[in-house]
């Protein structure tokens, strides 16, 4: 499966947004609190982010940052059960599917709360001992991940792999909406499956110089619409037309390798992207530039009459 140096660029480029300035991920995970991975991993699906930032907030401002899935399930506990919690602690009542009779997701929070008491589970270290690298569906699949799949509106597990993401998990399943979204923003003439979404990802990773892990971390959570871009069509614009001038062919398609980038330094690539910003803000503001022609004085003299 041939990876294009275009493809890999694009998506580095998606992704950079999401690294500040020591190109640390600015994504959402909770490595130190298991109560908050299920909950964010739950109220995620279908939701809004600010709406999910608003639930976790909430919470927090009650409870606290490193409460545990135990801690959770005595918050709703002493609240007297999911939908009181829902109305006074955490004011969300959204249900967790669009079908008629569909629990709350409150209620779906307090379930996940019991399943991971039944298997021992507290922390996110409890968790991601507990579901190592087995995978959540098929032959071998993890037992608290069959488990969590088995929750009311939870069997496609994307908030499964929610879960594992915000805990940081080194444990990666692609789905579709990642395929798709490589699809999207790093095109490839024919389908793309997963080993080209992956390998795509990784090789983005390598030249932002992160864990590829960070740049999964990423690309799942702007797919599933967890974190979203501020870039707008006009930055879309700039992108790509200067990706043109610095990119005249594609020829250096690579198989799974990201070398294919040896063949240009990076200073050259820099330069000629800002050349081709330069030339487009000449060719936008050319009718500033264009000098205002004025009138030419008659040498010969005032007219006879």
């Amino acid at each position: 499966m041939e990876i294009t140096t275009s493809s890999i660029r694009e998506l580095a480029w998606r992704c950079e947004e999401f690294l500040d300035e020591r190109a640390e991920p600015l994504t959402v995970s909770y490595p130190g609190s298991l109560a908050l991975c299920i909950l964010d991993a739950i109220f995620a699906t279908g939701s809004h982010p600010k709406a999910v930032d608003n639930v976790v907030d909430r919470y927090i401002a009650r409870h606290r940052r490193d409460d545990g899935a135990k801690s959770l399930r005595y918050s709703i506990a002493a609240a007297g059960g999911a939908d009181i919690w829902a109305r006074s602690e955490i004011h969300n009542l959204k249900p967790a599917s669009t079908h008629s009779g569909a629990v709350l997701k409150a209620e779906v929070v307090d379930r996940a709360t019991r399943l991971m008491a039944d298997h021992g589970i507290d922390t996110v270290d409890d968790l991601l001992s507990a579901v190592g690298d087995e995978p959540s569906s098929g032959h071998g699949a993890n037992e608290v991940a069959r488990r969590w799949r088995d929750l009311p509106s939870q069997s496609s597990g994307t908030s499964w792999r929610n879960l594992l993401v915000l805990a940081e998990s080194t444990h990666f399943e692609i789905d579709r909406g990642v395929v798709n979204y490589v699809a999207e923003v790093a095109p490839h003439f024919g389908e793309v499956d997963s080993e080209y979404a992956l390998g795509t990802i990784a090789a983005a990773a390598d030249l932002l110089g992160v864990d590829d892990r960070v740049a999964k971390r990423i690309v799942w959570q702007v797919s599933h619409r967890r974190i979203l871009s501020k870039r707008t069509q006009e930055d879309l614009f700039l992108h790509r037309h200067a990706a043109e001038w610095s990119e005249p062919s594609d020829a250096g398609a690579v198989d799974g390798s990201a070398d294919v980038f040896d063949d240009e330094d990076e200073s050259e690539a820099l330069a000629r992207e800002r050349e081709a910003e330069f030339h487009l803000g000449s060719v936008r503001s050319l009718p500033e530039l264009m000098p205002v022609p004025q009138p030419v004085p008659d040498e010969r003299g005032p007219a006879p009459f």
